[in-house]
């Protein structure tokens, strides 16, 4: 294995756990309080440091796989030919996870410190990384593994990189948004890096010590679960700060008069 690949291997692997359990704490904890900031604060830099390492790899596998991934190790052409193809397959799959976790954590941080001022949400910086989570999403939609469990990954995940960034550029050409917005826009994104983070520790770990319990497409499910919780979590956080409808009673003619 290349010292380089090796370095960041490990390095992801460390700062991955890390995040895994720094995410929990401000989903759990009293939002907006002291420590929900905190380790807030320390889950977005295990976050950038998880997706860069990823984004890392999977330039590499996507790149020369084999020199990477295995060293001098001495394959057959034949054999050289369809493991480097299943890792640059692998290698694309993880890019998509990477930069949906940078841009997830950029956009989640940046929406909840715009406050007063959201023009900042129009910088060079979120509209492009936002564009290049589409073209991500886009192209890993155009380049599924045919008749195969990671044909529907690759679908599932290109839906998820291109919602996510269209609904973020959504978000950052509103001309004006309440603070309530805001505030579900960073639910939003920061959860999603998690399910990122989630799905990449059942993809690189779990999911061996799982091998014999989920087979087939049922494989699917630890990969797929952790987007399921997400979603949940952030419906459940977001209706606290939907503005509630208000009860009306209707008049005597059948309208409803608002109280």
């Amino acid at each position: 294995m290349n010292t380089t690949y090796k370095i960041l291997l490990f390095s992801h692997i460390g700062v991955g756990f890390l995040a895994l359990i720094l995410f929990w704490i401000p989903v759990i904890a009293k939002k907006g309080g002291a420590l929900h900031t905190r380790t807030g604060h320390w889950y977005a830099k295990a976050m950038y440091a998880v997706g860069f390492t990823a984004l890392g790899l999977s330039l590499m596998l996507m790149i020369d796989p084999i020199n990477f991934k295995f060293g001098a190790d001495k394959f057959t052409a034949e054999k050289a030919i369809r493991i480097s193809a299943q890792l640059k397959e692998f290698g694309l799959f993880l890019l998509s996870i990477s930069v949906l976790t940078i841009v997830g954590v950029h956009h989640g941080l940046q929406s909840i410190q715009a406050k007063g001022n959201h023009r900042q949400m129009r910088s060079f910086a979120n509209i492009g990384s936002n564009i290049m989570l589409l073209i991500v999403g886009v192209y890993l939609g155009l380049n599924p593994k045919n008749g195969s469990p990671m044909s529907v990954l690759f679908y599932i995940f290109a839906g998820l990189c291109v919602f996510s960034a269209v609904s973020n550029l959504h978000f950052c050409l509103k001309q004006k948004v309440s603070r309530p917005e805001q505030i579900i826009a960073h639910l939003s994104a920061i959860i999603g890096a998690g399910v990122g983070a989630h799905t990449a520790f059942f993809l690189f770990g779990a999911s061996r010590l799982l091998a014999g319990v989920f087979t087939g497409y049922f494989a699917l499910i630890p990969w797929t679960l952790p987007g399921i919780i997400g979603t949940l979590i952030v419906v459940k956080q977001s209706k606290k700060y939907k503005p509630k409808k208000k009860k009306g009673a209707r008049n005597s003619n059948g309208v409803v008069e608002q109280t």
